[in-house]
């Protein structure tokens, strides 16, 4: 491929295009570099001035918090004096529980003999059929093993039947001139 030459006025002009077209590009850097720091400025403003609203919600959240205090403290106090009176209450109540547990008790042992009474009653039941199923289970048992004896000979005659059926194949292929792969 040939060279081809341009004219020094030609290279001129390229050079001038590039210098204005660097200027330009220097220009347009300046102005972004202008609008950032305004942005900055602006930005570090709104940050004081969010500052200054952050502080001021900061005070009135103390002051509540100790307005919050006082009234908790005296409601502690309310409820302390409601406490005493519950307590004295609830003793006399106790008291009264008491004498009912105690009553209570005694009726309830009662009905405890007659449930113990019961309950050796269910065992003696419940020992029969536990000996009724042993029993069926025992015959379950049985009859399971026979199965399983049944199962293993039908496995053993399957096997011999399989390795003479295999046997009879070989010998026939040997027979008819088919030889195994050799390696």
């Amino acid at each position: 491929m040939a060279e081809e030459f341009v004219s020094k006025d030609q290279f001129n002009e390229f050079i001038k295009r590039m210098e204005q077209g660097f200027h330009h590009a220097d220009q347009r850097y300046s102005d972004l570099i202008t609008v950032m720091n305004q942005r900055f400025d602006q930005t570090d403003q709104q940050r004081q001035v969010d500052q200054e609203a952050m502080n001021q919600r900061f005070n009135q959240v103390d002051q509540r918090y100790s307005d919050l205090i006082t009234v908790m403290n005296q409601r502690f106090n309310q409820v302390d004096q409601q406490q005493k009176e519950d307590r004295q209450l609830m003793m006399q109540q106790f008291q009264q529980a008491d004498q009912q547990r105690q009553e209570d008790r005694q009726l309830m042992m009662q009905q405890f003999q007659q449930a113990d009474q019961l309950r050796q009653e269910d065992r003696q039941l419940f020992m029969q059929q536990f000996q009724q199923a042993g029993q069926r289970f025992a015959q379950h048992e049985t009859r399971l093993l026979s199965l399983e004896n049944w199962m293993r000979t039908t496995f053993v005659t399957l096997g011999i039947v399989a390795v003479g059926v295999a046997s009879q194949l070989l010998y026939t292929l040997l027979r008819f001139g088919l030889k195994p792969p050799t390696p």
